[in-house]
């Protein structure tokens, strides 16, 4: 039975990214390191096709998908530019990391992640929020794609305890 249970488990995909975010004062950027399956990646750079520079396509989708600011409109000026930093795979997994910089250089409020959405439906985008005051972590799915940076739980505080 168990082994049955452990074979279910690794064939069942994980829909999930990881982003650590850090705000630098100094800069007036959102530092971003954000996890993804390597699979994903792929399928990505395949829906980009090959007309684009290499690391060209990861900004662009990055800018529709992973927003800190209002997105640009009709008439509207651009809010934010994303800079990219790098790349790294780690077994399964691949980082990317990037900045972004609102164009007000303000803090931002918000965030709104919509990566992958248009791959699969049930994605989980869990985004950790480090510097003041330590680490907080908000979950974000297709159905909840955006909140607000300071509704980000405390996960110290919010850890399980054996009582």
């Amino acid at each position: 039975m168990y082994f049955s249970l452990l074979c279910l488990m690794l064939v069942h995909p994980v829909h999930e990214t990881v982003a650590e975010m850090e705000w630098n004062p100094k800069t007036d950027r959102m530092e971003v390191s954000l996890r993804l399956d390597v699979l994903d990646e792929q399928w990505l750079a395949k829906q980009a096709g090959n007309a684009e520079a290499a690391k060209a396509w990861r900004l662009n989708y990055l800018k529709k998908k992973f927003r800190i600011t209002d997105p640009e409109g009709a008439g509207q000026p651009v809010t934010s530019s994303y800079h990219w930093i790098g790349r790294q795979q780690k077994g399964a997994h691949v980082w990317w990391f990037f900045e972004i910089e609102p164009t007000d250089r303000g803090k931002p409020k918000w965030i709104q992640q919509k990566m992958l959405s248009e791959r699969e439906p049930d994605y989980t985008h869990r985004i950790l929020i480090l510097g003041e005051p330590g680490k907080r972590s908000l979950n974000l799915t297709t159905r909840k794609n955006k909140a607000r940076l300071d509704q980000a739980k405390d996960d110290a505080k919010s850890k399980a305890t054996d009582s």
